[in-house]
């Protein structure tokens, strides 16, 4: 019984990806008009819908496309800081349950941002229904070359927007989707490449299309792709801020190039650990990011 409330209440919802998310949906609410109560309320919502997306991804993956089904080494492989690829194969939850849990956490995310579509703008539903419906499009967009994309839609865009649109009804749109940029390039263009690695083998067989899989197929340099994404978020970042739409001090985030570099040196001898260890320093570029903003704001 500890096993299956530890897969519902923080296995499926994948809580790791809180600082991509979250600071996405912040930055969004400083760009707009600033961290109010509006913003954290806001925050409480988009989070859950993340929740019930990463929830329904573990169950799309298994009942709809295939690819958490199988042996070990026929499946989806689990990380430390994920787990929920291989939570209905082992017998830990049922698909049903996996369903229900997703289906709940879309619901309860309802309840905050229906408040505040009441109190600030009606745009927050279609855009949480929009977050909500992306993962459908992330399962079926492995098999098609819109993998990134999908991802990089939901973590920078929508999630900035339900920010943006929580404290203003008519927000700086354009402004806040040149800065979603960032937040996409980081945890999906950069990081989907170091996260599905590991099921490269095995997904390949059921005919996965994604380049984040082909990096793998091809003999692509891992790390090498990693430091060119890298390197393009910085020289992206830099810009912003030459143009004004970013502060100086979010070069803040420049603390993560460092460490990143030195655990992509050692990210074959140990991937696993290593792994792990690399995405919570990736989870420092959008904090930084964000803390820059605020204090210069």
């Amino acid at each position: 019984m500890k096993e299956k409330i530890k897969a519902h209440l923080f296995t499926l919802p994948r809580w790791f990806a809180i600082p991509f998310f979250g600071c996405s949906l912040l930055m969004g609410a400083v760009l707009a008009g600033g961290l109010g109560a509006n913003a954290w309320i806001a925050l409480v919502g988009g989070l859950l819908i993340m929740a019930g997306g990463h929830s329904f991804n573990s169950f799309l993956d298994y009942a709809w496309t295939g690819l958490d089904k199988g042996e070990v080494g026929e499946r989806s492989a689990e990380k430390d800081y994920a787990g929920g690829q291989s939570i209905i194969a082992l017998g830990i939850v049922s698909e049903k349950e996996v369903l229900f849990n997703a289906i709940g956490w879309y619901v309860l995310a309802l309840v905050p941002l229906i408040f505040l579509a009441v109190k600030v703008s009606w745009a927050l539903i279609p855009i949480a229904i929009a977050g909500m419906l992306i993962t459908f499009w992330y399962s079926k967009a492995k098999f098609n070359w819109t993998h990134e994309l999908a991802l990089g839609i939901g973590v920078g865009p929508i999630a900035l927007m339900l920010g943006m649109f929580s404290v203003n009804p008519n927000p700086p749109v354009m402004t806040g989707l040149l800065v979603s940029a960032p937040f996409a390039i980081v945890l999906s263009f950069l990081g989907l490449a170091l996260d599905e690695w590991p099921d490269a083998e095995a997904n390949l067989k059921k005919g996965v299309k994604s380049v984040a899989y082909k990096v793998w197929e091809y003999g692509i340099s891992l790390e090498w792709w990693a430091s060119v994404w890298l390197v393009s978020l910085y020289t992206y970042q830099v810009f912003l801020i030459s143009i004004g739409v970013l502060k100086p001090m979010t070069g803040l985030s420049f603390f993560v190039l460092p460490p990143f570099i030195m655990l992509l040196v050692m990210l074959r001898g140990n991937f696993r650990k290593v792994m792990g260890i690399l995405v919570l320093v990736l989870a420092f570029y959008p904090i930084l990011l964000l803390v820059g903003q605020i204090i210069e704001g």
